[in-house]
């Protein structure tokens, strides 16, 4: 069978490339080895309740361009919860810290925040990061990529950051961004994303008012089979077809030929068993360790409360770091909370029963909740997800593929080198450019993928720049 380009992977990246390319008019290819879409971003309904689940809650950023674009492609924009009121609720000993952005420029605007946080960190524990903050926003991304073979808490140390500040702050955000622990990632991820927060005072949470399937997933297949592709489910591709140094096509499990230049759009460790092990790629792929999370979907008679969604500094003690209320976020939701959280890192509570999960769960709610009470669940549903994104472990940084790999093989995923942490903003984005390089070898030239945000304020005035 010959197409115009395959896509192997149906996530965010490969079906954002397979929607771009069908859009252009080329005759694309989908195989997607599982047998639903979506990757590690889909839904389903829980069988139970009936309501729409995600593998774990998602979060959009309103600086997400690439993924925004695709939705705005889709025609399911408007099925994001934009969270403008204020930027976050931290949950800190009792105490609910309203996180809001000012108006004043980059990155003054977080000032406004100033008196809340004090009773949780002492001023000069602040104030040690001012110096950190100075030289973060003069950085180029040659700079900040520099620091890859070094671990965020050694370089947040070396910065003179006080440990009490890394241990409150930088600690959460590590876990929160890079869902890796702070002592083991790598200072490039954990500076680049601070240059990310420096540079922007306007930044707001985004939450699916749908399932993700029914957000990206099933409107994108319907894009690409409307413009005369094919996505092909429960077919998965066993090896590249090679020849003469270049990729040609791909051999799927039930021994067909499938010929087209290829976008591989699958996790790393997928793509490293497809790959010739002589191939760098290959060996990058299999450097990249994922980070596996735990989420629970919780069913209450009563509402909690009004809230979106909360937070709770990151602590080994404790298990949940992140918390949803979907009630308060989709249309027509029942009477009752439907609270999705969020186990980063989770190998702590790899051998605890989903029973015990459930009642931790239940017990860190009524931090926040007092009203929640086990007596008041209905239904609880544990997922279990072996990666989340890969672990922004220290060279891992510099070890993230470009698009461009062989003649006729072109690499889609939040792992590639998108100039962005792993998400799904990076993924959408390594979709678009994974467009652009398969119409270019095809003649066809055409720009698709967003930049990553220019910072702004004083941030931007001072000239760094984190891509």
């Amino acid at each position: 069978m010959q197409a115009d380009v395959i896509v192997v992977g149906a996530g965010v990246a490969g079906l954002s490339c397979a929607t771009y390319l069908a859009q252009t008019g080329l005759r694309v290819l989908v195989l997607e080895e599982s047998a639903v879409p979506g990757g590690r971003a889909r839904s389903w309904a829980d069988p139970r309740m009936g309501d729409a689940v995600d593998i774990g809650p998602h979060v959009l950023l309103n600086k997400y361009a690439n993924m925004r674009a695709l939705l705005s492609r889709l025609g399911t924009a408007d099925q994001v919860c934009w969270h403008t009121e204020e930027l976050l609720t931290v949950l800190d000993k009792h105490r609910h810290i309203h996180v809001r952005l000012g108006r004043a420029p980059a990155p003054l605007h977080y000032l406004r925040n100033l008196f809340r946080i004090l009773p949780s960190v002492p001023l000069h524990a602040l104030l040690s990061n001012v110096p950190l903050a100075w030289r973060t926003a003069r950085a180029s991304w040659a700079d900040i990529r520099a620091l890859d073979d070094r671990t965020g808490l050694d370089y947040l140390l070396a910065s003179g950051v006080d440990r009490r500040f890394i241990d409150w702050f930088w600690a959460s955000a590590s876990m929160a961004l890079l869902n890796v622990p702070v002592e083991q990632c790598s200072a490039a991820a954990l500076m680049r994303v601070f240059a990310h927060m420096l540079g922007h005072n306007d930044v707001a949470f985004g939450f699916p008012k749908v399932g993700l399937s029914e957000l990206y997933a099933w409107p994108a297949i319907a894009q690409v089979e409307r413009h005369g592709g094919q996505v092909r489910l429960g077919c998965g591709v066993r090896a590249l077809v090679a020849e003469q140094g270049k990729v040609v096509g791909v051999r799927t499990g039930e021994g067909m030929r499938m010929l087209g230049p290829v976008v591989m759009a699958v996790p790393p460790a997928a793509a490293s068993a497809l790959l010739p092990a002589a191939l760098p790629l290959a060996g990058a792929a299999a450097r990249l360790e994922p980070s596996p999370y735990i989420s629970c979907y919780l069913w209450f008679r009563r509402r909690l409360s009004d809230a979106r969604f909360w937070a709770r500094p990151w602590s080994p003690r404790e298990f949940n770091t992140d918390f949803y209320d979907l009630a308060n976020i989709r249309d027509g939701a029942a009477q009752g909370s439907i609270v999705a959280t969020n186990i980063i890192w989770s190998h702590r509570a790899h051998g605890m029963a989903d029973e015990d999960i459930v009642a931790a769960t239940v017990r860190e709610i009524r931090d926040f909740a007092p009203s929640a009470s086990p007596g008041d669940l209905v239904h609880a549903a544990v997922h279990r997800i072996p990666m989340s994104v890969p672990c922004a472990l220290p060279g891992m940084e510099t070890a993230r593929p470009a698009t461009r790999q062989l003649p006729g093989l072109f690499v889609a995923g939040d792992w590639a080198d998108t100039g962005l942490p792993f998400c799904m903003e990076s993924a959408s984005r390594a979709g678009a450019l994974a467009a652009e390089a398969s119409l270019e070898s095809l003649g066809r030239p055409r720009r698709l993928a967003l930049p990553v945000p220019a910072p702004g304020g004083i941030t931007g005035m001072l000239g760094g720049r984190t891509c």
